[in-house]
C-alpha cells in the first residue's frame, strides 16, 4: 500500500471516511424509514470495525517508536475526541427531556443520560432488554448511547490489553510483540465470538448490547491492523484490481446486510461477521486506483463531508427524531424527517467546527493528561449530577400524578373507563377525548405480581380480607393476561368478602404441555420451555396443597403457541390441554373461570396514542376482526365437558362501532400492544366481579 495512496497526505485516509459516511447514512435511515433498510443498524458493527483497525495501528505505531504505549496519553486524547460534542448533546437532552417530555417518561429518559455520561447506557439497556415488562417502552433520545458507551469502553481496555501483551513479550524475550499482541488479540476474537453466538441464542436481546459480544467486532478489525502493520509488502503487492474487487465487495456486503437483515435476525453472533467481515475487505483493499474501482463513491466531497462528521451526526439525529413527536404532537411524516435531517447536518457542521475540533486541536491539546482527566471528570460529574438532580424532580412529579390518577381510579366518574360500555348506561362515548394516564405512565401500576420470563420461581400474593373471613378464595393463575386483571380483582375483593391468591409468570399459561415460540431460538425456547413447566408444576403443587382455595380464575395470550401433538395444530393440542390441566385440579375447587383474551392493538399504540392527543380513539384504533384472533383457552372453556369450567367474556367492554379504540371512556385501555392497563381494568373491576360471583353463585347451586 503506497504512501501515495489517496488520503494519505493529510493523515487521513479517503476510503475509511467513506466507510464512515455509508455507516452513519445506513444507521440514519434505519432510524428514521426502518423499512427502508431493516437491517441498518449494521452501520453500528461497520463503525467498531474501523475503530478496532485504527486504534490498534495507532498504537502498535506508537510500540514500534518508543516500545511501549503512554496510557495517559492515549486516554487523554480519547477524551478530547469524544467527550465535548457528546456531553453537549446530553446536556441540551436533559433540557430538552424537562422542557417537553411527558412526566411519566422523565425518570426513565434522565436515567439513561447519566448511564451514558458515564458511558454504560449498553449495560443498562441490555438489563431493560431483559425485563419482559420494559419490552416495549418508549425509545429513550439518549439510547444510541449504547454504541458509544461500548466504544468507549474498547478505547479503556484495549491498550491496557496491549500493554499485557507487551509484558508478556518482555518476558518472554523470544517473542515478537507483535507475535504477543497477535496472539492476544486472537484470544479475545476467539472467545468473544464464541460468547456472542452462544448469547445471541440464548439471550439475544441482551447480547445485542453487551460489550463482551462486542469485542470480537473490534479484536478483528485489530488484527486487520497488526497484519498491515507487520507485513506491508505483502498488502502493497496485491493487484489494483483485486483490490476494487474486495472493495466492491465489501460495500455490497455491507449494503446486502442492512437491506436483508431485519429485527429478527440473530444478531450479532455468526451474522455479524457479514458486515465485519465485508467492512475488513474495503479496509484492506485500501482506496485502489482503478477505473472501476468504489474510489469515485468512497471519495466524493459530500461522502467525504459526512464521513468527517459523522461522529456528530450520529450523536444529533437520534435525540432530533425521537423528541420531534413530542414537538408537533403528531406523527413524522416525510417532510418532517427531511427537515430533521437538514437540522442534524447542520448541528453536525456546527459541533464539529465549533466543539470537537477546537477542542482536540486548539488550546487544549497542550494539557497535560492529568489536567485532562480533571477536566472530563468534572464535566461528566457535573452532566451526571444535573440529571440525577432532574430525576429527583421527576420522581416527585411522577408521584404526583400516579397519587392524582389513583385518586381518579378510587373515586371514577359513572362514565369513566369501561364503566362507559356498560350496557343499559346513559354515557356517550366520545371518540376524541382527551386519555388518562398519559401514555408515559401507563405502565406504572401500583400493583404488580408476576414471576418474568427466564425465572421459575411462583410468586404468591395476597388481596382482600383475610382468607378465614372470606366467602370465596380464588386464585387467579396463568400468564400476563391473567395477571392484567389484578387490579380489578384486588379493587373488588374487599367489597365481595373475596380472598385473592395471585400465581402469573410472563408468557406462561397455566397449562400442562410445553411452550414453543417458532421464531425464537432453541436455546431461548428451551429456557421458555424449562421455566414454564417448573413454574406449572409448582403452581398445580401450590393448588393441590391449599385446599380453602375454591375458585380459579385463569387467562392466556391467545396467540401464544405451545408445542403441538404429532399431526395438529398449536391450538388444537392447546385445547385438548387445557381441558386435561382443569380435569386434574383438586375436587375443592369448585369453579374454573376462563376467561376469553383481551384485543391486540397496533405494533405502536401508545407512540401513536402520544403523538395524537385527543384524536387517539379515532387514529390509533384497531378493527375488531383484526384485535381478536382464535382463543385456545376460551374454545377448551366452551368445549369441555367439566361443569366446573365456564367462560367470561369481557369484550364487548372494548368494542366501540366495531372497533377497538385505545382510549374508551376517557381512560387509555392498554399499556403496551396487548396488556389492557391496570386503569382500565380497574375501571372494569364492577362487571368483572358480578360475571365471576354469577358463575360461582351457579356453581354452588
Amino acid at each position: 500500500m503506497s504512501q501515495k495512496t489517496s488520503g494519505r497526505t493529510t493523515g487521513v485516509r479517503t476510503d475509511i471516511q467513506g466507510l464512515r459516511a455509508v455507516a452513519v447514512g445506513i444507521v440514519v435511515v434505519f432510524h428514521f424509514v426502518p423499512a427502508a433498510l431493516p437491517g441498518g443498524y449494521v452501520g453500528v458493527d461497520v463503525f467498531f470495525v474501523i475503530s478496532g483497525f485504527l486504534i490498534t495501528a495507532h498504537l502498535l505505531r506508537e510500540i514500534d517508536t518508543s516500545s511501549g504505549v503512554d496510557l495517559p496519553r492515549f486516554w487523554a486524547r480519547r477524551a478530547r475526541r469524544l467527550l465535548p460534542a457528546a456531553l453537549l448533546v446530553l446536556v441540551l437532552t436533559v433540557g430538552a427531556v424537562w422542557m417537553i417530555v411527558p412526566t411519566g417518561f422523565k425518570p426513565s429518559f434522565l436515567n439513561q443520560v447519566a448511564a451514558s455520561a458515564l458511558y454504560g447506557q449498553n449495560w443498562v439497556l441490555a438489563d431493560q432488554a431483559v425485563d419482559y415488562m420494559a419490552a416495549e417502552a418508549q425509545a429513550s433520545p439518549v439510547q444510541h448511547y449504547w454504541s458509544l458507551s461500548t466504544e468507549e469502553q474498547f478505547y479503556i481496555l484495549w491498550p491496557l490489553l496491549m500493554v499485557a501483551a507487551l509484558w508478556i513479550a518482555s518476558r518472554r524475550r523470544s517473542t515478537h510483540p507483535h507475535r504477543a499482541i497477535g496472539i492476544t488479540i486472537g484470544v479475545v476474537a476467539v472467545l468473544s465470538f464464541g460468547w456472542s453466538v452462544w448469547q445471541t441464542a440464548f439471550d439475544p436481546s441482551a447480547a445485542y448490547f453487551v460489550t463482551t459480544t462486542r469485542a470480537w467486532e473490534f479484536a478483528l478489525g485489530g488484527l486487520t491492523a497488526l497484519a498491515v502493520v507487520s507485513r506491508p509488502a505483502f498488502f502493497e503487492a496485491i493487484p489494483a484490481h483485486i483490490r476494487s474487487g474486495m472493495a466492491w465487495l465489501g460495500i455490497g456486503g455491507i449494503f446486502v446486510s442492512a437491506v436483508v437483515y431485519t429485527g429478527e435476525t440473530p444478531f450479532p453472533g455468526y451474522t455479524a461477521l457479514l458486515p465485519v467481515l465485508a467492512t475488513i475487505a474495503v479496509i484492506i483493499a485500501h482506496d485502489p486506483v482503478t477505473a472501476w474501482s468504489p474510489r469515485g463513491l468512497l471519495a466524493v466531497r459530500p461522502v467525504q463531508w459526512l464521513g468527517d462528521v459523522s461522529y456528530s451526526v450520529y450523536l444529533w439525529h437520534f435525540p432530533l427524531v425521537i423528541l420531534a413527536p413530542f414537538v408537533l404532537k403528531r406523527a413524522l411524516t416525510g417532510i418532517d424527517l427531511l427537515v430533521i435531517t437538514a437540522i442534524t447536518l447542520a448541528l453536525a457542521w456546527a459541533s464539529k467546527n465549533w466543539i470537537e475540533d477546537p477542542v482536540r486541536i486548539g488550546l487544549t491539546s497542550s494539557w497535560r493528561p492529568r489536567l485532562t482527566f480533571v477536566a472530563t471528570a468534572a464535566a461528566m460529574g457535573a452532566v451526571v449530577a444535573v440529571t440525577f438532580t432532574g430525576v429527583g424532580a421527576a420522581d416527585e412529579q411522577v408521584k404526583v400524578s400516579q397519587k392524582k390518577l389513583e385518586t381518579l381510579v378510587a373515586n371514577q366518574d359513572p362514565c369513566f373507563g369501561g364503566a362507559a360500555l356498560e350496557p343499559g348506561s346513559d354515557c356517550v362515548v366520545e371518540p376524541d377525548t382527551a386519555a388518562v394516564p398519559d401514555p408515559a405512565l401507563v405502565d406504572k401500576s401500583p400493583e404488580r405480581c408476576i414471576t418474568n420470563t427466564r425465572d421459575d420461581e411462583l410468586k404468591v400474593c395476597e388481596y382482600g380480607v383475610d382468607e378465614e373471613d372470606a366467602d370465596h378464595v380464588i386464585a387467579l393463575v396463568g400468564d400476563s393476561h391473567a395477571e392484567q386483571w389484578l387490579s380489578a380483582m384486588s379493587m373488588t375483593a374487599e367489597k365481595r368478602e373475596w380472598h385473592v391468591k395471585v400465581l402469573t409468570k410472563a408468557s406462561c399459561p397455566f397449562i400442562g404441555v410445553p411452550r414453543d415460540e417458532p421464531e425464537k431460538s432453541d436455546a431461548e425456547v428451551a429456557t421458555l420451555v424449562d421455566t414454564c413447566s417448573t413454574w406449572n408444576d409448582e403452581a398445580m403443587d401450590y393448588l393441590d396443597e391449599h385446599s380453602e382455595i375454591d375458585t380459579i380464575v385463569t387467562a392466556a395470550k391467545s396467540s401464544n403457541p405451545i408445542e403441538p401433538a404429532a399431526g395438529e395444530s398449536w391450538q388444537d393440542t392447546a385445547i385438548s390441554a387445557y381441558e386435561e390441566r382443569w380435569s386434574e385440579l383438586p375436587d375443592n375447587i369448585t369453579s374454573v373461570i376462563a376467561v376469553r383474551d383481551t384485543p391486540r392493538m397496533s405494533s405502536d399504540v401508545l407512540g401513536c396514542v402520544t403523538v395524537n392527543g385527543k384524536r387517539a380513539a379515532t387514529e390509533c384504533a384497531a378493527s375488531e376482526d383484526d384485535a381478536f384472533g382464535e382463543d385456545p383457552l376460551a374454545e377448551a372453556a366452551n368445549e369441555t365437558s367439566d361443569s366446573r369450567v365456564s367462560l367470561i367474556d369481557m369484550s364487548g367492554y372494548f368494542i366501540v362501532d366495531g372497533e377497538c379504540p385505545p382510549v374508551i371512556g376517557g381512560v387509555l385501555a392498554f399499556r403496551d400492544t396487548h396488556h389492557i392497563s391496570w386503569v382500565y381494568s380497574s375501571t372494569l373491576a364492577v362487571p368483572f366481579g358480578d360475571k365471576i360471583d354469577e358463575v360461582v353463585e351457579a356453581d354452588a347451586s
